[in-house]
């Protein structure tokens, strides 16, 4: 939490910093590891119509992705078109890819869905289900995709762990629906000094309830998100291609999924040095030498890096409209 001054605590602080020595850790384990001679060819002779097709599905799969939360904010009567609601996803990512915390962009999305006529209760929860239904299907999705070869690659603990991740992520998207639940979070929070956040609780919980019997709603955002890590797992494919490496298809849904729940685990400065790492050791189960396996991995990650600057673009245009705005509001009479 922020201090009173609106600056980082010192305990924030210090977990961001953990998490930016596990990265230059990593980053010196890998340095030492790769042969360098063989990854930077790879990537230096990359080609370019692989690597278009690889963002052109990247930017599809995000298109996709806004869709997903256009439902949530419909469900929770926030109408905006879809332009507007891809506008407001992409800024969410530029800010997750750019700023320390990967939360940032899950900030930005709740500021604009509230500036477009939500409250900040309602933005609040299409972002938290977005969140979650992006979890639990990315975590399932590992977890069938991982199961035939568990043996084979000794991967039991690996499994184990992704089975851990899988079943809390989906509790917790089915509690987060319990009214029952809410009222032991607010008693643990009123014992830490926290209990003025009740009413903010009370309203997230009856924006939240809203959603609970929409099954209907939920199937089809289920089948969405498991097309946009499908379509991420392409970007994999197509990446390959560019750096004319020759991995079997089968071998990216086996591992792209698995590569996602590692990175998304908060251990490191917004997954750098993890996802290198994760890929390195498996993608070397399939005979991928070090070098190639960060090739690919680090230019995955540069083409979404590459599609978010849309976010970038978007944020920078709209800041004279929201000056104006600003300006505007001030001479409003009282």
């Amino acid at each position: 939490m922020a201090g009173d001054s609106g600056r980082p605590s010192a305990k924030t602080m210090l977990l961001l910093g953990a998490k930016v020595v596990v990265s230059i850790g990593l980053f010196v384990w890998l340095f030492r590891r790769i042969d360098w001679s063989q990854a930077a060819p790879t990537i230096e002779h990359a080609r370019f119509e692989w690597l278009a097709a690889a963002l052109a599905l990247m930017l599809a799969s995000n298109l996709v992705g806004s869709y997903q939360w256009s439902r949530l904010l419909r469900g929770a009567g926030i109408d905006l078109p879809l332009w507007k609601v891809s506008a407001y996803y992409h800024v969410g990512l530029f800010f997750n890819n750019f700023l320390p915390a990967n939360v940032g962009g899950d900030f930005a999305r709740i500021v604009d869905a509230t500036r477009s006529g939500g409250s900040r209760a309602s933005a609040f929860s299409t972002v938290l289900l977005d969140r979650m239904i992006g979890t639990v299907t990315l975590a399932g999705l590992a977890v069938v995709t991982s199961l035939p070869v568990v043996d084979h690659f000794h991967l039991g603990v690996v499994y184990a762990g992704l089975l851990v991740i899988f079943g809390a992520s989906a509790f917790l998207l089915w509690a987060i629906f319990h009214p029952r639940l809410l009222s032991s979070v607010e008693r643990l929070l009123a014992r830490v000094g926290l209990g003025r956040l009740k009413p903010a609780l009370d309203e997230l919980a009856d924006r939240l309830q809203g959603f609970r019997h929409q099954r209907r709603l939920f199937m089809e955002l289920f089948i969405v998100a498991l097309c946009v890590q499908v379509m991420r797992i392409g970007v994999h494919v197509l990446t390959a291609r560019a750096l004319g490496l020759v991995v079997p298809t089968a071998y990216f849904f086996l591992f792209v999924p698995l590569l996602a729940v590692i990175v998304s685990l908060p251990i490191s400065l917004n997954g750098i040095g993890v996802r290198e790492a994760a890929g390195i050791q498996l993608f070397g189960l399939v005979g991928l030498a070090p070098g190639n396996a960060f090739s690919l991995q680090f230019t995955t990650y540069l083409v979404a890096v590459a599609v978010s600057l849309i976010g970038g673009v978007v944020f920078l245009v709209r800041i004279p409209h929201r000056r104006s705005e600003a300006r505007s509001s001030r001479r409003l009479p009282e």
